[in-house]
């Protein structure tokens, strides 16, 4: 195994290999093997291919991204569902279809892809694929955990096979490419960056096979603000845990809403204050005092709360109770 390490240590070359240096009959079992360590799942070869077989494989480590560019002669293979069964991590592959052609049977359903098309394959289901033509393609493998919510629910209702009119499935297969081009090996990035792409892009493309004509960016809000306001009283929200919920980062968090009049922390603190407020005024909670209050709708600190809510109300806590308590 050939390991090219570079200046970033967040992207690195694992394996580079080409059947050119096989001397032996071996090329196809090691080119099996090879694909399988790189994809990190498990399926069984179709018949042997007679004569000699070529092929090419290079594995590029990104995080907990697995970048495969491959090449191949007409082959085939299965994964059945015993295969799909096992309790392997649920894993996402992007293809990005450079030359040649391959059959794909996945999902109850038959697509013939060539050059230029671009694919979402995942671990849950059986899967064929019988390879018609020398093969070149690119695969961007990832675990299913690190997509959002908003992608793996996507996934379940569209067709695998993006539509080539898509300006994002356009982007997403630049993207792909991208990431496995020679000159990114020293690309000083993050996965995190890559996988707010690939979240972007993915329902992007699926908008335009009957997604709602909406903004993804303010889909996205809505899914995020609604968390935020069923979650005003857990002390340990923030923009890191919400980023984490929602599987993006926090630098992709603060994007959505970057249009915005406050940042996601000052709305959080704002119906905060806001919830506090309508307890204050409350006469059916009278008898909490006002500390209880505020612990109760996640302020830990009572002198950051009372000036938080002078500066936002214009009065105390207390003085907005006694006024209440007046009328």
């Amino acid at each position: 195994m050939r390991q090219e390490k570079h200046a970033s240590m967040n992207c690195f070359v694992k394996e580079s290999w080409s059947s050119v240096s096989e001397r032996d009959v071996g090329a196809y079992d090691t080119w099996i093997d090879k694909l399988k360590a790189a994809q990190g799942s498990d399926w069984c070869p179709g018949r042997r291919p007679s004569g000699p077989f070529r092929a090419a494989l290079r594995h590029k480590v990104i995080g907990e991204l697995n970048v495969i560019e491959s090449r191949c002669d007409p082959c085939s293979g299965f994964r059945s569902k015993d295969h799909a069964g096992q309790h392997e991590e649920p894993s996402v592959i992007l293809l990005s279809y450079l030359e040649g052609g391959e059959h794909i049977e996945f999902g109850g359903q038959r697509f013939t892809l060539s050059a230029g098309d671009t694919f979402v394959w995942d671990s849950s289901q059986a899967t064929r694929f019988e390879v018609y033509e020398p093969l070149h393609k690119v695969a961007l493998a990832m675990p299913t955990r690190l997509l959002s919510h908003d992608v793996v629910s996507t996934l379940r209702s569209v067709s695998r096979k993006f539509d080539v009119s898509s300006g994002s499935r356009f982007l997403l297969n630049n993207l792909i490419r991208g990431v496995a081009d020679r000159d990114f090996d020293d690309a000083d990035i993050e996965a995190d960056t890559i996988l707010d792409a690939v979240n972007t892009f993915v329902l992007g493309a699926a908008r335009v096979e009957g997604r709602p004509d909406k903004s993804l960016r303010q889909q996205q809000q809505r899914e995020i603000i609604r968390y935020i306001e069923q979650h005003l009283t857990d002390p340990a929200l923030s923009v890191g845990q919400i980023a984490e919920v929602h599987r993006i980062s926090k630098r992709y968090l603060h994007w959505l809403f970057r249009e915005e009049s406050m940042t996601v922390n000052e709305f959080i603190i704002l119906r905060r204050l806001q919830s506090c407020r309508e307890e204050l005024i409350n006469p059916e909670v009278a008898h909490l005092h006002v500390s209880q209050i505020a612990y109760a709708w996640g302020f830990a600190n009572q002198s950051h709360f009372s000036k938080r809510y002078r500066a936002q109300f214009g009065e105390s806590p207390t003085e907005t109770r006694n006024k209440a308590i007046r009328v």
